[in-house]
């Protein structure tokens, strides 16, 4: 590595939360600590996915083109293109965007859906929807055939996600507004897929010109969230039927809300479920195993399956995991 990378890396290092640093140390090999830290430092990466409700990618991607705006296809993620050349103001000038064709998206946020493995004419449920990325996505992959419940227990976010679904033609979604841990009661064995792409502390999408979400990190703040995503999962797994799947999914680093998210909600006698494999096609080049100890906490259930996805230039950090229902 050379002195400037280096020197950028230290930058970075000085910037975040000295505990933050200690944490994903521990986390991370050398190699991928250093692409993560770089991540947060280099420009946001631009991606974006056409909207078959409203265009086809071929449409679109013609469009970027002729505005000699540049793209390359990003091979672990389905209709997920890289901007290589150009800014999100100039995609924002096309047609395509006016008319709801295109969407700008990051990579692993649509990986996520892609995980979901909809078709048209299932029952699905996007349990914490706002402001709707992944909820149009599931639209236009389901063709708008079939049931897509979408809630959010914000209101005031609610009318972002409507109008996102309204841009983007999807016609086959319900919203709901309400607690998605209450859902397991309301809405149990309703679902053939659900989504729980958590609130979360945002680890993976650190960048040192937004200061704000820096500002917020804590790690009182990660096991607040870590039992709220606890007990979204448990209602997701109640909500799908048996032999359905859930996809549970954050854009944070820290074990409290990934990987022993999962243990605790495997390990209870409620639920008899497993992680199952994600197909090998949807598997990111920077995706690595998922953490099995965490400090004194040992993870006792097989969640191998699971991955996490380093951030670079491509793309933000991520978690995934895909879960079926057993019984």
């Amino acid at each position: 590595m050379n002195e400037s990378s280096q020197s950028e890396i230290d930058n970075v290092e000085q910037l975040l939360p000295a505990i933050f640093i200690e944490r994903l140390k521990k986390q991370l090999h050398h190699s991928d600590y250093r692409v993560a830290l770089e991540s947060f430092g280099n420009p946001k990466p631009v991606t974006l996915r056409s909207n078959i409700l409203r265009s086809s990618e071929s449409a679109v991607l013609k469009e970027v083109e002729e505005a000699d705006l540049r793209t390359i296809p990003i091979p672990w993620c389905p209709g997920c293109h890289l901007l290589t050349k150009g800014t999100i103001r100039q995609l924002q000038e096309l047609t395509s965007w006016e008319c709801g064709g295109l969407y700008i998206q990051a990579a692993s946020s649509m990986l996520a859906a892609h995980v979901l493995q909809v078709e048209p004419g299932m029952r699905v449920l996007d349990m914490c929807a706002a402001p709707g990325s992944k909820t149009s996505q599931i639209a236009a992959m389901m063709q708008n055939q079939g049931m897509l419940v979408a809630n959010d227990r914000s209101r005031k976010r609610l009318y972002r996600l409507r109008e996102i679904l309204q841009r983007q033609g999807a016609t086959n979604v319900e919203v709901l507004c309400g607690p998605g841990e209450r859902l397991g009661q309301t809405h149990a064995d309703c679902f053939d897929r659900v989504l729980v792409d958590a609130p979360c502390s945002g680890e993976g999408r650190f960048r040192m010109d937004r200061p704000i979400r820096l500002s917020r990190w804590s790690v009182q703040e990660v096991r607040t969230l870590a039992k709220l995503q606890e007990q979204l999962l448990v209602a997701a797994m109640r909500c799908v039927c048996i032999g359905g799947l859930v996809v549970y999914s954050t854009c944070t680093f820290s074990p409290e809300e990934n990987e022993i998210v999962l243990d605790k909600v495997l390990l209870r006698k409620s639920i008899n479920a497993e992680v199952v494999p994600i197909p090998e096609h949807l598997r990111a080049p920077t995706a690595i195993d998922p953490i099995t100890k965490w400090g004194e906490v040992d993870v006792r259930h097989d969640i191998s399956n699971a991955i996490r996805i380093i951030p670079d230039e491509t793309t933000t950090g991520f978690f995934i995991a895909c879960l079926k229902r057993l019984s």
